[in-house]
């Protein structure tokens, strides 16, 4: 009786396991061949040549193969090759930055009001066949950060305190940022005229923006201007100031897609809706450390976390 029972258990798992397969590959043609299933649609996602676009697009991507889409994956090198790549059909969705469509695509001057910023950026858009599904809370804008324990030393923690200081003390402090926020329109001149300080040429200098935090780290120069989603700063113990007088434009993210792509597949648009209340600014440094600075997996990671967020399933 043991025997046969063993037997009867070890058919039922076969006819299982051939029904799982069946499933999965899809029903039998005429000759008896599986087919595979169809998939819903086919999409290329884009992301310019950083951390935080490759992790937005995969977990973007990630979703939509859930949903049952065959997704096509494209880096480019920057803004403009990505950017071109939509316009020419290339690639149909990829997040985007509102101060960046407005400067670079659109060649208007910076906004720095958030929800205008983004209206004018997405009016402009539509003309253009480019949809802008709704923003996130991550603002990859521009910071100040100096060491902690300066910062501590010395009161400083907004950038009101650093040109208070700058003007009453004559400092000689020293400042670094890469080359282009030097010449740019929203740039260290703005900076300067909003907050009514000013620096002698000799006291600024132009780094790569990778090597910006280490440098403060080193006491190679006291504040520097980068990326206030750059996970080094964390890494290095370094505090970022607060900009009281909102001298940076917004560079909140959004996901853009092509509207004749969104009109052939309106759940791409739902799809990623979904994912957008959760690209914070906490969520985005927490994944850029792991990744950039734990050198964790880029995709494990992002499906832990959609996994954690319940937008996928275990």
């Amino acid at each position: 009786m043991k025997k046969l029972a063993a037997v009867l258990a070890a058919l039922t798992l076969l006819v299982l396991l051939a029904f799982i397969y069946q499933h999965e590959r899809g029903t039998p043609d005429k000759q008896g061949k599986p087919q595979l299933s169809e998939p819903k649609g086919e999409i290329t996602l884009g992301s310019k040549s950083l951390t935080e676009q490759y992790l937005l697009m995969k977990m973007s991507a990630l979703l939509l193969r859930d949903k049952g889409y065959k997704v096509n994956e494209m880096v480019f090198l920057d803004s403009q090759a990505v950017r071109s790549a939509m316009e020419a059909g290339v690639a149909e969705l990829y997040w985007e930055y509102t101060t960046t469509a407005r400067i670079f695509y659109h060649k208007n001057e910076p906004l720095y009001e958030s929800e205008e910023a983004f209206r004018e950026v997405a009016q402009t858009d539509a003309a253009k066949g480019i949809v802008w599904l709704s923003r996130s809370s991550f603002n990859s804008s521009w910071a100040l950060f100096m060491r902690k324990d300066i910062s501590e030393r010395l009161r400083i923690y907004s950038i009101n305190d650093l040109a208070e200081y700058i003007r009453t003390q004559h400092t000689g402090m020293k400042f670094a940022t890469n080359a282009e926020y030097l010449t740019r329109e929203d740039g260290l001149e703005r900076l300067m005229d909003v907050y009514d300080f000013q620096l002698p040429v000799s006291q600024v200098v132009a780094i790569e923006s990778d090597l910006l935090p280490q440098a403060v780290k080193d006491g190679r120069v006291d504040v520097a201007v980068g990326m206030a989603s750059d996970p080094r700063i964390q890494r290095n113990n370094l505090v970022l100031l607060l900009d009281d007088n909102s001298v940076f434009p917004p560079y909140e993210a959004a996901p853009v897609i092509l509207e004749k792509t969104l009109t052939q597949y309106p759940d791409i648009g739902e799809t990623i809706e979904r994912l957008t209340p959760l690209i914070t600014q906490e969520n985005m440094l927490d994944l850029m450390y792991k990744v950039d600075i734990l050198q964790k997996d880029i995709t494990k990671t992002s499906r832990d976390f959609l996994v954690k967020q319940g937008l996928l399933k275990p």
